[in-house]
């Protein structure tokens, strides 16, 4: 079994820099539990979440880092998977000063990637079981072609919102947003 993430880290200012890496690691390291939250309705981020030190030397008010992670498993008769929308602590960060408004955009991006973590949940859900020699190397470009799809959204949020600062943007996407989780409540 191997874990797979896609990380996103999302640093906010006037400026948006998106850095995306995939990159596997062997089973979960216990205390990486600490340093995580999983995606859930019912929690919210604040900024105490963030507990990086922040890079004094940036522009940046703050840097949040969520990612997909899944894992796979399979036999020649059947495979099960599980998909995990994290946030990490300790490789997030924000100055003193960061606005409440940029709070709930690092939010946004956090609800974003819950939202392509049931896409990805959807399609591994959906996938035509038939060969145990390519299933590994199906649910890597299935979730390739997922991570992109997820980039583009993300690049889009930033523009629109403009990294938080056009408030009526900011609502319209959390409305957003808030429907397409609800579209996909099946798959969370």
């Amino acid at each position: 079994q191997v874990l797979y993430t896609f990380l996103y880290p999302s640093i906010m200012s006037s400026l948006h820099i998106l850095a995306f890496c995939l990159f596997a690691i062997s089973f979960p390291n216990p205390a990486m539990a600490q340093d995580t939250i999983h995606w859930s309705a019912d929690t919210k981020l604040k900024w105490e979440n963030f507990k990086g030190s922040p890079d004094i030397n940036s522009k940046y008010k703050s840097v949040s880092a969520v990612s997909i992670n899944y894992s796979v498993t399979h036999n020649r008769k059947r495979f099960s998977f599980k998909v995990a929308c994290v946030f990490y602590k300790n490789r997030s960060w924000v100055k003193a000063g960061a606005s409440n408004n940029l709070l709930l955009h690092e939010q946004g991006h956090f609800d974003l990637t819950e939202l392509y973590a049931r896409k990805l949940r959807k399609a591994f859900k959906t996938y035509n079981f038939s060969d145990t020699a390519s299933i590994e190397k199906d649910f890597d470009k299935i979730a390739s072609a997922i991570r992109k799809e997820r980039d583009k959204i993300n690049r889009l949020y930033d523009v629109e919102t403009n990294y938080s600062h056009n408030l009526k943007m900011q609502l319209y996407w959390r409305n957003k947003i808030n429907r397409e989780l609800g579209l996909m409540d099946l798959y969370k």
